[in-house]
């Protein structure tokens, strides 16, 4: 499995998450947007919510167990599996995420208030055409920070202990969140299923990668201490530890009041600001904040396939 592993990291490293209509999450996606026209007809919100996430689960699950039985057939030499690569490859966005914060780099090298407004709202879900420079920087590292989780320690630790039928089963948690783990009129209780779901799911790999942004550090027990401090502030049980992490390590506050939907919701801060007024306004924090995010992802490979290496 570890070479596999690898050659899917290294293909997502060199070309990005592809833009592929029959891309495996897009088509989770699809299966998720039909079931939800079918269950969302039902009287009992949650009851319906229930019945679309153990249905869409059940429904990617035997896909991949299939699939994990017809992988057998692909090997090459040195263990590599044709399958096993693409699909391991799918997995990952870590190229993606970064091409699109220094998308928003870029604007704002160029003073470009408005282009940059328009990127960072491809990444983030707050309103994004009134913020400023220091809150377009903020919420560009609040999306590195929380996604390092979702979109790579998450899929790889499930990979790591129960193959593509897991990691796929997570993959599909993470996007039913994504698409009905709302709290408004419309999924507040329809979406809560999927919601807690992604949450107990997250539970572990989150505090793992907390161990993972410790190590990428050098060792700095400022990432602890303010993960300590700072994650019960936040509403989600795990996406605060990372932002509490990242904010230790940058020295800027983290999270705080954002508008959604038009609506300002009063999230407190992560962390403090440790740097002075010029260099919260300024655009290369983002650049050290994925040379940090590049660490931690390299460390996590390293440690969980060691592990696998030991372990099989």
């Amino acid at each position: 499995m570890t070479i596999n592993i690898l050659l899917g990291f290294f293909l997502d490293r060199l070309f990005g998450d592809p833009d592929f209509p029959l891309h495996p999450v897009v088509l989770i996606g699809k299966l998720i947007s039909l079931l939800e026209r079918i269950f969302y007809k039902i009287r009992y919100r949650f009851l319906g919510g229930l019945l679309l996430a153990i249905t869409s689960i059940t429904i990617v699950l035997s896909i991949f167990i299939f699939i994990n039985y017809l992988k057998r057939f692909f090997y090459l030499p040195f263990s590599i599996n044709i399958i096993s690569v693409i699909f391991i490859y799918f997995l990952f966005c870590n190229k993606t995420l970064v091409k699109e914060a220094k998308a928003v780099y870029t604007f704002l090298l160029k003073d470009d208030i408005n282009g940059a407004r328009k990127q960072v709202g491809r990444v983030v879900g707050r309103d994004t055409v009134e913020l400023d420079k220091r809150a377009i920087i903020r919420a560009t590292i609040e999306t590195i920070a929380e996604n390092i989780v979702d979109g790579f320690t998450a899929p790889l630790f499930y990979l790591a202990i129960g193959g593509l039928p897991a990691a796929y089963m997570y993959k599909t948690i993470n996007t039913l969140d994504s698409m009905v783990g709302y709290k408004n009129e419309r999924y507040n209780k329809f979406g809560r299923a999927s919601a807690k779901l992604d949450d107990a799911f997250n539970y572990i790999p989150a505090r793992l990668n907390l161990l993972f942004i410790y190590l990428a550090s050098g060792f700095n027990k400022k990432v602890f201490k303010y993960a300590k401090k700072y994650t019960p502030l936040h509403p989600s049980p795990n996406s605060g530890i990372s932002e509490s992490a990242f904010s230790a390590l940058l020295g800027l506050a983290l999270c705080g009041p954002a508008k959604y939907e038009g609506v300002i919701h009063n999230k407190a801060w992560l962390g403090e600001n440790s740097l002075d007024e010029g260099e919260l306004s300024n655009p290369t924090l983002i650049l050290k904040a994925i040379d940090l995010y590049w660490k931690v992802v390299y460390v996590t490979l390293i440690v969980i396939l060691s592990l696998v290496y030991i372990i099989r």
